[in-house]
């Protein structure tokens, strides 16, 4: 009976310390993934490069955008759209969004789009055609897993003739935003192998 009494009380403690180590595991595991960086995956895209439809043989400042009361003249304007995802395992009331142009870019006008009336997009930074800004700052409200936002942004450049330079991205918040493919890319890679079916044959064009 003794010894049966210890054989007890052993497997009662290793039941115990079993439980304490796989309760000390899950809490770890649960608070490396809560700790892990959320994917916020981000694409630009540079669609279309506006310059004087003369070019060098216009004198610079050609063209002309009017907020309705006053004309502004720009050598050359650029469109960037920006496509932002959840693609992580969390999802959030809300993310604050830093966008940061090139040294010598600004944006001169913004626009952007949600999914629905219930996703929306804050712009904490005016621009204007008289105040184009190269830090910008959004709130993305809510961005949940799957979500994804749109911006457009109208760009001009201090450089005459070169395209935007690299717009980075940030936020306060635990995210790693990672590179989506763009348009270009896509369409690049589309075309670096395509087949061609003749009858019983396949021919095949690789880059």
């Amino acid at each position: 009976m003794a010894g049966l009494h210890w054989y007890t009380i052993v497997l009662i403690i290793s039941a115990l310390l079993s439980s304490a180590v796989l309760g000390f595991l899950l809490h770890f595991i649960i608070a490396a993934n809560g700790n892990k960086l959320q994917r916020i995956g981000r694409r630009v895209d540079i669609l279309t490069k506006f310059n004087s439809p003369l070019g060098a043989s216009l004198l610079p400042h050609q063209i002309t955008l009017s907020d309705g009361d006053i004309q502004y003249k720009f050598e050359q304007i650029s469109i960037a759209d920006i496509h932002f995802n959840n693609q992580g395992t969390q999802d959030f009331e809300e993310l604050k969004l830093r966008v940061s142009l090139a040294e010598k870019d600004a944006a001169i006008y913004i626009e952007s789009q949600s999914s629905d009336r219930s996703h929306e997009i804050e712009q904490l930074t005016f621009v204007s055609f008289a105040e184009p800004k190269s830090e910008l700052d959004f709130i993305l409200r809510p961005i949940n897993r799957g979500d994804s936002y749109s911006l457009r942004l109208f760009i001009i450049s201090s450089e005459s003739g070169k395209e935007p330079g690299e717009i980075h991205f940030s936020s306060p918040q635990a995210v790693d935003f990672v590179h989506l493919p763009t348009i270009t890319e896509v369409l690049e890679k589309t075309a670096a192998s395509t087949s061609l079916a003749i009858g019983p044959f396949n021919l095949s064009f690789d880059k």
